[in-house]
């Protein structure tokens, strides 16, 4: 990339954010306290006047890019820039991060709560799949697509996108099951998610005032053991069809 391409991007980047999100700020929270569908549909625009913007942008600098001009090409280390930028998410522990962010939701629900989880939590996938493309770029498939000439971006989509993301469905199975743990854990100690939202936490949480009720406890109990133990059994039957090695 050379200066005006990176200068170009980084003011469309901006840009798009601004009018996407920050001029539509009041909308979106708006939307929240309504509805979860009004959300959606809200979201769904900001998302497309984002993406609008951002083609507005990458046109442009396909037009600069034509103009005879000599400039310095300069080589961004975007795997270095996430990995420091995973390691700095890693670094704080998750449970007082999502708590310290739910503690300051103007209007908490459980839609926001579920946000907060998966900003939080996408770490271990995001390692786990760099960790996989660092594997498949050095196999034989990938350096003949490369002898063949084929461009960095078609090999990524048609070569080696297809072959991570099969491993890292296992990890998104075992990250569902940690996110009810992380929702549960919430709801018991009543941070992030409103009073009036029956969950399993806060049935468990309930069930305190009641100690006679046992059942109160068992139930709800029962269900988080039992759904997290399903994903749990689902992650370990995906790594085993998709590695069959591992049964012998």
């Amino acid at each position: 990339m050379n200066i005006p391409t990176i200068i170009s991007y980084v003011l469309g980047f901006f840009i798009a954010i601004f009018y996407a999100f920050g001029t539509r700020s009041y909308v979106l929270t708006d939307a929240i306290g309504t509805s979860f569908g009004s959300f959606v549909v809200e979201l769904f625009w900001s998302i497309l006047l984002f993406v609008a913007i951002m083609a507005f942008f990458r046109v442009l600098i396909f037009f600069i890019n034509k103009i005879p001009l000599n400039f310095k090409k300069i080589s961004i280390p975007i795997d270095i820039l996430i990995s420091r930028l995973i390691e700095i998410v890693v670094s704080i522990p998750q449970l007082f991060l999502i708590i310290s962010i739910a503690a300051v939701v103007a209007k908490p629900s459980i839609f926001i709560v579920m946000v907060i989880i998966g900003l939080t939590t996408w770490t271990g996938i995001a390692r786990f799949t760099r960790a996989e493309f660092l594997r498949i770029r050095n196999l034989e498939f990938i350096e003949a697509a490369n002898a063949l000439g084929y461009k960095e971006l078609r090999i990524i989509v048609k070569h080696a996108l297809p072959n991570a993301l099969s491993p890292v469905l296992i990890a998104i199975a075992f990250g569902i099951a940690s996110a009810i743990l992380i929702e549960s854990t919430l709801s018991f100690i009543g941070v992030g998610v409103p009073a009036e939202t029956i969950t399993w936490g806060s049935m468990l949480s309930k069930s305190r005032e009641v100690s006679s009720a046992w059942w109160l406890a068992i139930i709800p109990g029962f269900a988080i053991f039992i759904t997290v133990t399903i994903y749990n059994l689902i992650g370990e039957g995906l790594t085993d069809a998709m590695n069959p090695k591992l049964k012998k």
